[in-house]
């Protein structure tokens, strides 16, 4: 058999049959089964070799959605980050936001300056618990590398109120 025979001979009629013939076998002869079952194995590895490029564009699919997923839940991580929060004062390399949910709040500093240095291009994050403010520095061509920290530069950049 050649590959393009291979590739053309139609599969679901021997794949439904064998898949329903391993089924209607699970409590008959266990041989019987054994061999419907293998059968069903093979056909099933043929049928995705007809259809591999379909496969790859699915897979691809797949991918680009779980990737725009991922940016939802970023976005949606940032914005809770961002809300209740003043943009104080933004120059490349030099942020200093403000949120009352920091003054005092030692628990919360040391997690969000854990988080915020965690990012490439970040130097450093402090943060004032009297005032509830943070200041963060970073290296501007370090952190562009990145798209997201490059859009959210973009955003602390148009809502600051110096600049």
């Amino acid at each position: 058999m050649n590959r393009q025979t291979l590739t053309h001979l139609p599969l679901g009629i021997p794949l439904t049959i064998s898949g329903a013939a391993t089924i209607a076998t699970i409590f008959a002869n266990k041989r019987l089964h054994i061999a419907f079952g293998a059968a069903w194995g093979v056909l099933s590895i043929l049928h995705a070799f007809q259809h591999r490029k379909k496969m790859r564009t699915d897979v691809s699919r797949l991918c680009h959605t779980a990737e725009r997923a991922i940016d939802k839940a970023e976005n949606t991580t940032w914005n809770a980050l961002l809300a209740g929060t003043d943009i104080a004062s933004f120059t490349p390399g030099r942020v200093r936001v403000y949120n009352l949910a920091l003054a005092g709040n030692d628990t919360l500093a040391h997690q969000l300056t854990t988080y915020v240095k965690s990012f490439a291009g970040v130097t450093d994050a402090v943060v004032n618990l009297v005032t509830g403010s943070m200041l963060i520095t970073y290296i501007p061509e370090e952190l562009r590398k990145h798209p997201r920290l490059k859009r959210l530069e973009t955003y602390l950049a148009e809502h600051a109120k110096i600049k």
